[in-house]
């Protein structure tokens, strides 16, 4: 290619002549040179396409050194050279090749032990490094001329003035290429992004795991452009598939022992090939599915599964922006799946919340509504559960002949399963009391808990009968915390005949106490959530902190002995409050 200017074409016209009548001087091969370098010049700033310049500028050059081959390698971002524009290069010449350290811009001529590889490789016979801010952008090579005339150190002036004419134009090509790859890879994030947030907004709206996985899926798969996918993930025993699309129903196995998972998940910290996996089964069962790429589904260091993804349609290699796309798409996954587990955990907390509240009120039911009146005798109780529902009990049963039956139950354990034995507890006393004496009502209700529960549940019992008129109380204690009956003066009587805790013995005999209460007498009967209440030391508030508070009150009435009772208990246990139902009664002869 040749300048539209009619002074060069003169010239060159001139030149052409001189050499047909076989003239030769070499003034007259500088003015070639020279003509030659402002065709280059012109063409390399031209408005042609980079490819079409690049291409003409090698032309210019090896018609001017009449070279039969030549090559322009440009630097790529590795460090290596990669072929730019090419002319007669022989079959098989890399596309990409590797020239080590390149010192300065000195034109380097074919010789053993420098650069041999390229010029093997490439058929070259020189190398003219273009060099940019004393930084090697390009490379012009050339190949044998075609009269064979070797190439000499007098032609290295003009190879070194082309790199010096190509220089500028060939970096500010690598500008506009980098830019437009960099505006390239902005455009593809924005439609990303775009992608992202939409779905996003998507997959926040939906509490349908199903609908999620289907989503995310079919998502990588049109990004992506792959044509099978598969969602693996974590549960008891190693992963499974959640969910799968472009994939027979025996390609692929369902599930993934544990060691196996283990090995693969510990693996997985970023999106990596399934060839990169470490050898094993789980591997090989991948591979044999045509998987390609796997994807973690991470939240922070814990995997919880895997997006494993065929290879893409076109056959072209993940990207890097295919790849940030992707494990950005798990990520939102995995923050939806969490969130679609959390709300099923609201919803059973909800429903469970509810059934407590139920339970707790069918309980609060199983109380006495009011203390009956009973002449001479003041009456109070309280069960405080440290639980929505609990397993304390107290009860007051009207009896033939104006007597009282008072009762107070504890029952092992807590929360729903004590409160649901403590119900039968109380529906059975309600039903025997009054029908035999205490001694043998206790013994009853003993055989009746030992058939109809389990083995490792109890019931602590006190039970008395109390006989206003003649100020007598007759009891049974079995298992129970020993109520005091401390008498006006102070002293205090431990109420202790009885028999075992309800529910373990077959054979358990029970007797029954009598203790008469005289005016200013104070009964108290309380579980083990008063006695063994824990301050934050760790120490008990015991039988003394009962006596102490029943001694200190006794002169009041009984409500006010029980309020001052519970007081002192949770002055005593301080902010972490009671660890086990706190329940009291207190009697008082007035």
């Amino acid at each position: 290619m040749t300048v539209n200017t009619p002074v060069v074409y003169q010239y060159q016209r001139a030149l052409d002549a001189f050499r047909r009548e076989g003239g030769s001087s070499p003034l007259l091969k500088r003015m070639s040179e020279l003509i030659s370098l402002l065709d280059l010049t012109t063409t390399l700033n031209s408005s042609l396409s980079g490819a079409e310049i690049l291409d003409a500028a090698l032309l210019i050059v090896m018609g001017e050194l009449q070279a039969t081959r030549g090559v322009l390698l440009v630097r790529a971002e590795s460090g290596s050279f990669r072929v730019q524009a090419s002319r007669g290069l022989p079959p098989g010449a890399p596309a990409q090749v590797e020239l080590g350290p390149l010192a300065s811009p000195e034109v380097i001529f074919r010789r053993r032990g420098a650069h041999e590889g390229v010029f093997e490789a490439c058929g070259l016979e020189v190398l003219c490094p273009i060099f940019k801010a004393d930084r090697p952008i390009a490379v012009l090579g050339l190949g044998p001329r075609a009269d064979g005339r070797p190439f000499d150190v007098e032609e290295s002036s003009f190879l070194q003035s082309v790199a010096a004419c190509a220089a500028t134009p060939i970096e500010n090509g690598l500008i506009y290429h980098e830019l437009k790859r960099v505006n390239q890879r902005l455009s593809v994030k924005v439609f990303q992004l775009h992608n992202l947030f939409d779905l996003s907004r998507e997959l926040t709206s939906s509490f349908d795991e199903e609908a999620i996985e289907t989503l995310v899926a079919t998502t990588l798969m049109g990004h992506l452009m792959v044509s099978r996918c598969a969602l693996y993930r974590a549960a008891e025993g190693g992963l499974v598939v959640a969910h799968a699309r472009g994939l027979r129903g025996d390609e692929l196995d369902r599930s993934i022992p544990a060691a196996e998972a283990r090995v693969l998940l510990g693996a997985l910290r970023s999106p990596l090939r399934v060839a990169e996996l470490p050898p094993g089964a789980a591997r090989e069962r991948l591979a044999a599915a045509r998987m390609a790429l796997l994807v973690p589904l991470a939240a922070g260091e814990s995997v919880q599964g895997f997006l494993a993804l065929g290879e893409r349609v076109s056959g072209l290699p993940f990207s890097e922006e295919d790849l940030e796309f992707a494990l950005t798409l798990a990520r939102q996954a995995l923050a939806a799946l969490e969130s679609v587990r959390l709300h099923r955990v609201r919803l059973e907390q909800q429903r469970r919340d509810r059934e407590m509240q139920i339970a707790r009120e069918i309980q609060q039911s199983l109380f006495p509504r009011s203390r009956p009146p009973v002449a001479g005798f003041d009456l109070a109780a309280l069960s405080d559960p440290c639980q929505e529902v609990g397993g304390d009990h107290y009860d007051f049963i009207p009896l033939d002949g104006g007597r009282l039956a008072l009762a107070v139950a504890d029952v092992s354990g807590k929360g729903a399963p004590a409160s649901i034995l403590m119900a039968s507890v109380h529906a059975s006393l309600r039903a025997m009391a009054g029908s035999s004496p205490p001694a043998a009502l206790v013994g009853r209700l003993n055989r009746f808990l030992l058939a109809s529960t389990q083995e490792n549940k109890y019931v602590t019992l006190f039970y008395a009968e109390l006989d206003p008129a003649a100020r007598r109380l007759v009891y049974v204690n079995g298992g129970h915390v020993p109520p005091c009956r401390i008498s006006a003066d102070g002293a205090c009587e431990r109420l202790l005949a009885g028999g075992p805790a309800l529910g373990l013995l077959e054979r358990a005999d029970y007797e029954a106490g009598v203790t008469e209460m005289g005016t200013g007498d104070v009964m108290t009967v309380v579980t083990d959530g008063v006695t063994e209440a824990a301050s934050p030391d760790d120490r008990e508030f015991g039988e003394e902190g009962l006596l102490r508070v029943v001694r200190a009150s006794r002169q009041e009435g009984a409500e006010a002995i029980l309020n001052a009772l519970v007081r002192a208990v949770h002055a005593w246990t301080g902010p972490a409050g009671c660890s086990d139902d706190l329940t009291a009664l207190v009697l008082k002869a007035s």
